[in-house]
């Protein structure tokens, strides 16, 4: 499994903002596919804050330390 450093919790940040700008032009374009690869993508991205949310949880009371998912 990979381990989410949460230094780079801003890139996954720009990501998601590209991600849902990629997700209109689809919607507007009719690319169905599209437009389901691309919201399967942003449930990852999701599910990827959330874990930055523990993690950050966990460093801040001293769990496993900064930048470790446990």
């Amino acid at each position: 499994m990979l381990r989410l450093d949460l230094a780079q919790v801003p890139r996954l940040l720009e990501i998601e903002a590209n991600t849902h700008q990629r997700l209109e032009e689809a919607h507007r374009m009719q690319w169905l596919g599209e437009v389901a690869a691309l919201r399967e993508s942003l449930r990852h991205i999701a599910e990827k804050k959330r874990q930055a949310d523990r993690l950050r949880g966990q460093a801040e009371q001293g769990v496993n330390g900064p930048g470790s998912l446990g």
